[in-house]
Order: C-alpha cells, then sequence, then structure tokens
C-alpha cells in the first residue's frame, strides 16, 4: 500500500490529469511521484516504462474523446 501526504496526493493527481490529457508538466513532480510510488530499494530498470504509460494513457483519453 502506498501512503502520500496531502501535497503529495494533489501533486500526483495533477501530474497524472496533465499526462492524460497531453498538457504540460513539470518533470520535477514526475521525478517526485516515481520516488513516491517506487518501493524502497528498487530501481526502475527500464526507461520504457514512463513512455509505454504516457502512450497507454494517450490512448485512454483517444478513446474517451471518440463519439460513440
Amino acid at each position: 500500500m502506498i501512503v502520500l501526504t496531502d501535497q503529495q496526493a494533489l501533486t500526483l493527481h495533477h501530474l497524472l490529469t496533465a499526462i492524460l490529457l497531453n498538457e504540460t508538466y513539470r518533470i520535477s513532480d514526475l521525478e517526485d511521484a516515481i520516488v513516491w510510488t517506487t518501493p524502497e530499494n528498487r530501481q526502475i530498470l527500464c526507461p520504457f516504462d514512463s513512455l509505454w504509460s504516457k502512450n497507454l494513457a494517450q490512448e485512454i483519453v483517444r478513446l474517451m474523446n471518440q463519439p460513440s
């Protein structure tokens, strides 16, 4: 379970919203979010994980914006 402070939760919420809507965001917020959500002593080994996540988020937004 991940426990965030109120400020961390707000930052993460704004960051994820910006990514989903393809808006600008601060790299420092992204770096902080990675630290907050990564278990201790675990390294992120694949730099493409974030690219995959962003592509998935963009695809979700695209599908949500399509008329049914």
